[in-house]
């Protein structure tokens, strides 16, 4: 047995005894130092006998004595027992478990361990090397061989940054931290936290020195017994060279963030992709410290870095819109816009919703975006900007970087009763209407209305309330007498809130807005707040400014792409026709699907419900009067009043049925032109001009009627498929690197069945990454800040160099901020969540209430 030779394809060590005769000095001798013992895996000590007899024949074959110490080894069952007088201990050899875990130090000795591997691999004094990183990987691979990690130790360099002598260190080398108090409290009141000790004192190391005048190193000195246990093999993966994070483990991480997940989520969907969290290195504090460590990248040069890239975008990226404001060398204001929602802007910027968004950022920056109305219905965002303040001064500044961008006016702005927003809008577009979102007026009914106590007069006053607001069939002075009757029927003439609102009603009632060219497509900010959330699921919270940048790109890929997806289907898919008109054919050509719906309902209600009652001819112009038949329809309506936020109006023009309409068509243009405005308003043809049509025999849709802004297309596809680059080379290298990806996937994927061709496979890529990677000098090797750079798109020189003459934000306070993380909520909201909660029986007084016996209120009573 002991002639067999070890197992160096396992880690193997050698434990040594060294006795020692004070707590300083060790002696020159091991112990025990006559005689070896042999298991099938492991070795202890060294033998100075190589003529060793059979030890079977003596009683004390395993026997050894040296004054104080008393060591025995028992083998029962193949499995060493160690004994030390009255403590025992086991020393487990089991199949596969090359280490052993050992814990026993003997009275005024120490146990070290020496790993046992192939030569070739065992680093050698006086060997060289022709680089630093050579030999670097050298004591790297012999480390992991070897069972322990590896780190820097001191290092001495020329002025050109070239090393001249490195010393490679056990990461167990230094003393262990055993103050009881934490050094980073300047008042050392704090006591550290409970903490497991790491560092041995281990004097394992190689020492590398340069040959002067050449790159070449040459090993000046090597020292391979370690005072602490060897990593075992099946526990190599949890060492910090195979925990170690690579660059694609550093991208799934960002990438996540981007959509609001953290490092714990990301660590538990990188273990489900990779088949277990032990099959490729990284636990979930190296996910975490790998966010902390692009958080700490960050930093102070938050708003440096984000001004800088932007600035980069807009020198390499054509019709690239970015314009920001410095107050005091601190970041106060942005805006951006790129080709895409120029583009955007142009077809669909007819009607504009701004609603500022709180709580997108660490810095509580104002997040104010600018939505519209696409062609599929869907939201569209032209142009964003970030404020410090929510005051005239900041809209002002936003409002006249649109203008810039865009070189047009706006033509209808939908926002809140925000005053000074309006005082912006009406400063900067003099000639833009500005309407209030009718969303956020019908919000407030509930508690200005108290008055009204009984709960069936309220119900019905909101129900009446309601069908007058949203009729946009009502004329302005048809609107001004129903409002008064209304508040004379329920006796709330004297109620301010509502005076207020009537004052206002040019500004929000849909009566004073027929006039206004799509004024029907926008009446309240939903698609707005809608878009709004979108943004807050994926951001997460205290996000940099950098990072929130990214969030938005992501978000605003995510739109851009929907809008392509939208444009597939409609170009092919084909709709079911209703009615036997040429009408419908015609528009499915024409519309994009969302708007060939309503165009269809149109046409099947002059199909059902118009006829041609009587035509007038006078002056060139025709005045047809088309009579629209009573139908039964019962409206929608809900357990609440109040307006849906997912819905964009009550349909209470339905209401009104039997009604006459006339058409004009002037035979000099050939225009038409009906009173119930619904072409105006929403840029869809009418029923009743559609029953016109057919007594003129026009059997498509004129192209005059036919919107821009409705039509298929409008946008192209290599417009939305464009990312967020700052260069056509970043844009190429991105796209590259998610071939390679793709490549790789089908490869395996191809040869997952044979193993063998699998194999094959494997080993050309390691040809590949020694080719490009490993034989790579070790100063061309991307830094950790260049990684850093890479995954936040961040340009210019390095963080210690450059110069940062934009500081970041502070001292932000705006209206609905809060605390960090938190909403203001009104006193009604907090009211309602208390009611909401159970009941519970308070022991003082003895009552099913909200409260308990150490906040009752009789409880100072008593006392």
């Amino acid at each position: 047995m002991g002639d067999q030779e070890p197992d160096v394809n396992n880690h193997i060590y050698e434990e040594h005894y060294l006795a020692s005769d004070d707590g300083n000095g060790i002696e020159d001798f091991d112990f025990p130092d006559n005689d070896t013992l042999y298991n099938d895996r492991f070795q202890i000590g060294e033998s100075s006998n190589p003529n060793l007899e059979d030890a079977n024949n003596d009683e004390d074959e395993n026997h050894f004595v040296d004054e104080d110490i008393e060591v025995n080894i028992d083998y029962s069952e193949g499995q060493p027992h160690v004994t030390h007088e009255d403590t025992e201990f086991n020393i487990d050899f089991i199949e596969g478990q090359p280490h052993v875990t050992h814990d026993y130090v003997s009275p005024g000795g120490t146990l070290y361990w020496t790993p046992i591997v192939l030569d070739d691999i065992k680093p050698k004094v006086s060997s060289k090397f022709n680089s630093y990183g050579e030999a670097e990987t050298m004591y790297r691979k012999y480390a992991l061989e070897s069972g322990f990690d590896v780190r820097l130790g001191r290092v001495q360099k020329m002025k050109n940054g070239i090393i001249t002598n490195r010393h490679l260190v056990c990461n167990r080398e230094g003393n262990p931290n055993t103050s009881k108090l934490d050094t980073l409290d300047i008042q050392h009141k704090k006591t550290q936290r409970r903490k497991d000790l790491f560092r041995r004192n281990c004097k394992v190391k190689v020492a590398l020195e340069i040959i002067p005048g050449t790159l070449t190193y040459v090993v000046s000195d090597f020292v391979e017994r370690h005072n602490h246990e060897l990593f075992s093999k099946g526990n190599m993966h949890l060492s910090r060279s195979k925990r170690k994070l690579d660059y694609s483990q550093e991208i799934f991480i960002h990438n996540l963030s981007k959509q609001n997940i953290g490092p714990v989520k990301a660590h538990r969907l990188y273990s489900a992709l990779q088949v277990g969290p032990s099959v490729r290195g990284g636990l979930v504090t190296d996910f975490k410290n790998a966010r902390r460590n692009l958080n700490c990248y960050i930093g102070g040069r938050d708003a440096k870095f984000l001004v800088d890239k932007m600035n980069d975008r807009k020198k390499n990226v054509s019709s690239f819109t970015f314009e920001y404001k410095v107050s005091n060398k601190r970041l106060n204001s942005l805006f951006w816009a790129d080709e895409t929602a120029k583009y955007n802007y142009n077809s669909f910027g007819d009607v504009i919703s701004l609603d500022a968004t709180f709580r997108m950022n660490k810095y509580d920056m104002v997040f104010v975006p600018f939505t519209g109305i696409d062609n599929h219905k869907k939201c569209v965002t032209f142009g964003a900007g970030l404020l410090s303040k929510e005051d005239g001064v900041s809209y002002e500044w936003l409002l006249r970087a649109l203008l810039k961008a865009f070189r047009k006016q706006l033509q209808l702005v939908l926002s809140d009763q925000d005053p000074a927003l309006k005082k912006a809008i009406d400063k900067v577009f003099p000639l833009a209407h500005h309407r209030l979102c009718m969303w956020h007026i019908t919000k407030k009914l509930p508690n200005m209305i108290l008055s009204i106590e009984d709960a069936t007069t309220n119900q019905k006053f909101r129900k009446r309330f309601h069908s007058i607001i949203w009729n946009s069939k009502l004329k302005p002075h048809e609107f001004e007498n129903v409002w008064r009757q209304m508040l004379e029927e329920f006796k709330i003439i004297d109620n301010t809130w509502m005076n207020t609102m009537y004052g206002l009603r040019k500004s929000w009632i849909p009566a004073f807005f027929k006039h206004i060219p799509m004024s029907g497509l926008m009446r309240t900010t939903s698609l707005s707040e809608s878009q709004n959330w979108s943004f807050q699921t994926t951001t997460l919270t205290g996000s940099y400014l950098v990072m929130f940048m990214m969030t938005f790109e992501s978000v605003m890929e995510r739109q851009r792409h929907n809008q392509i997806l939208n444009d597939f289907n409609t170009a092919t898919t084909f709709p079911k026709f209703i009615t036997r008109t040429p009408y419908e054919p015609h528009a499915s050509n024409v519309y994009t699907r969302k708007i060939f719906y309503q165009v269809q309902k149109e046409i099947s209600r002059f199909e059902d419900n118009c006829f041609q009652k009587n035509v007038i001819s006078s002056n060139s112009v025709d005045m047809i009067i088309v009579m629209e038949k009573r139908k039964n329809i019962t409206i929608r309506q809900t357990n609440d009043v109040d307006v849906d936020d997912k819905d964009e109006e009550y349909n209470y023009d339905c209401l009104i049925r039997d009604t006459e309409y006339t058409v004009t068509h002037s035979t000099k243009d050939g225009l038409f032109k009906c009173t119930c405005m619904h072409f105006e308003h929403l840029g869809i043809l009418c029923r009743h001009i559609f029953c016109v049509f057919k007594f003129y025999g026009i059997e498509q849709i004129p192209e005059k009627y036919i919107l821009k802004r409705w039509r298929r297309d409008v946008i192209p596809t290599e417009l939305l498929k464009r990312r967020f680059t700052n260069s056509f080379a970043d844009s190429t290298s991105d796209m590259t690197t998610i071939d390679i990806f793709s490549t790789v996937d089908r490869c395996v994927s191809f040869l997952s069945h044979d193993a063998a061709k699998l194999k094959l496979y494997l080993d050309e890529q390691n040809n590949l990454k020694k080719k490009f990677v490993d034989d790579c000098p070790n100063h061309d090797l991307p830094t950790r800040a260049d990684h850093f750079k890479q995954l936040l798109g961040v340009v210019g020189p390095d963080v210690e160099s450059d110069v940062n003459d934009i500081q970041n934000p502070t001292d932000i306070r705006n209206k609905g901020c809060g605390s960090r993380g938190k909403r203001l909520k009104s006193t009604k909201e907090m009211i309602e969540k208390e009611i909401s909660k159970p009941k519970r029986k308070c022991a003082t007084c003895e009552q099913m209430v909200h409260h308990d016996k150490r906040n009752c209120p009789l409880k100072n009573t008593r006392k």
